[in-house]
């Protein structure tokens, strides 16, 4: 085999991996994802756990065979990327320090591998060339789009598609639109999984010379919308409304034409004016529902109490807020309260912290401060809205660090925007080097 058969190989073979790990965390059957997976309490776990690890040690041998064409820096080439590792080291050390309160070594086990594992695809993805990243862009557009469609067509015929699958379809029948679970998780991840994407397709509108991919990425703005709107996410609703006046103030073309943002505005608002009309969305203005609202601020105070018993180095992860679990219910020292606070900012302070929440701002600082380098302003700008975007989804949320599915795409989307930065930091030092 020639050299360059070798290059194409490697080539092929890290963005395969890459994407399969994707495709699995967003189409996998849930069934499919327990498979050959361990279990914790007689409760089946998911596979993820061991399958990427296995992917990245397959990538690992592959440099090792020398089939491998990445980008390959220094430290001074992006000393950021080191400075983030550096920094979730030292996280990851403060969970370490909680593993001594654990009452059940299994789950903390879990809660441990669901935080670390997803991380190491931001290493992985990191290394991408230029050229990769340009496809992983493209195809994370497609698969938004597709994944908006069936998302709409899945709530408007849920019991369909149950029986289809071989579930009881009783609760479901009677139901012309339901809040679907999909292969990712719940409607709210979906809605949040939605909400992250949606800066990307707005990038790649504005941004794309090709008209066919003008449209692609037009329809997927229109269909993330719409999609996220039907999934009745009060949350994620305002983020839609907060990501558009962003990515419409500063988000612009590199010819600076404002034609697309014109065209993009009056197509939003003729399929806005549809999709209200043709689906009931009266959840997203209603006031406080007190059916779900009240549980979360009760989960959220048990998760303020949690952190007052251990304020600096936390609980543990997964002591309290297990992973794992039977009971959506905990009660602790008479604070009832769900399993899981849906805030991920309150779940850092009570498993680690105020030592494990500095530190984890600092690790998305310097995510922040590594994006910086991106050259294209519209890039760079696209890089920090998108963690804007998690960030503020993280209030009704602690999807980062309890759902490994919606972790591993959150951590390909940031390896992504890092893999730009490198890129373009090796660039930029090469060009002096010159000079």
């Amino acid at each position: 085999m020639s050299i360059n058969k070798k290059i194409v190989k490697g080539i092929s073979f890290r963005i395969h991996a890459v994407l399969f790990v994707f495709f699995y965390a967003l189409f996998a059957l849930d069934r499919i994802k327990k498979a050959l997976s361990f279990t914790i309490n007689g409760i089946v776990v998911t596979n993820e756990i061991w399958l990427i690890v296995l992917i990245i040690f397959l990538l690992l041998t592959a440099k090792m065979i020398n089939y491998e064409n990445e980008t390959k820096f220094k430290l001074n080439e992006n000393i950021y990327c080191y400075y983030f590792a550096v920094s979730f080291l030292l996280y990851v050390l403060v969970i370490i320090i909680g593993g001594f309160n654990a009452v059940s070594m299994s789950q903390y086990l879990c809660a441990v591998l669901y935080i670390i594992i997803p991380v190491l695809l931001y290493f992985v993805v990191s290394k991408l060339t230029m050229h990769d990243i340009t496809l992983l862009y493209k195809i994370m557009v497609v698969t938004c789009l597709i994944y908006a469609v069936f998302a709409i067509i899945l709530s408007t015929n849920y019991a369909f598609f149950m029986k289809l699958v071989g579930n009881p379809v009783d609760d479901y029948k009677y139901y012309s639109q339901y809040r679907a679970s999909m292969m990712l998780g719940s409607s709210i991840t979906v809605s949040y999984y939605m909400n992250l994407s949606l800066p990307l397709c707005f990038y790649m509108f504005m941004t794309g010379n090709n008209g066919k991919w003008c449209i692609v990425s037009a329809a997927a703005v229109i269909a993330n919308i719409a999609a996220t709107s039907i999934l009745l996410s009060r949350n994620a609703f305002f983020c839609i409304i907060l990501t558009l006046i962003l990515l419409f103030m500063f988000v612009k073309d590199d010819t600076k034409n404002q034609v697309k943002k014109i065209t993009m505005f009056i197509i939003l608002f003729i399929a806005g004016a549809f999709v209200v009309g043709q689906y009931d969305l009266s959840r997203l203005w209603m006031g406080i529902d007190l059916s779900s609202d009240s549980a979360r601020l009760s989960a959220a105070k048990l998760g303020l109490y949690i952190f007052s018993l251990y304020p600096f180095c936390g609980s543990g992860v997964g002591r309290y807020f297990s992973r794992v679990f039977d009971s959506r219910i905990v009660t602790i020292d008479g604070f009832t309260g769900l399993i899981d606070p849906h805030n991920m900012y309150i779940l850092v302070l009570s498993e680690t912290g105020i030592a494990g929440f500095l530190l984890l701002l600092i690790t998305f600082l310097m995510l922040l401060k590594g994006y910086s380098f991106i050259t294209k302003d519209s890039l760079r700008i696209t890089s920090y809205i998108t963690l804007f975007v998690f960030l503020f989804n993280s209030i009704g949320g602690s999807h980062l660090f309890n759902e490994i599915s919606f972790s591993v795409v959150f951590w390909i989307y940031m390896g992504s925007f890092n893999a730009a930065s490198i890129n373009d930091r090796m660039k930029n030092i090469k060009m002096e080097k010159r000079l």
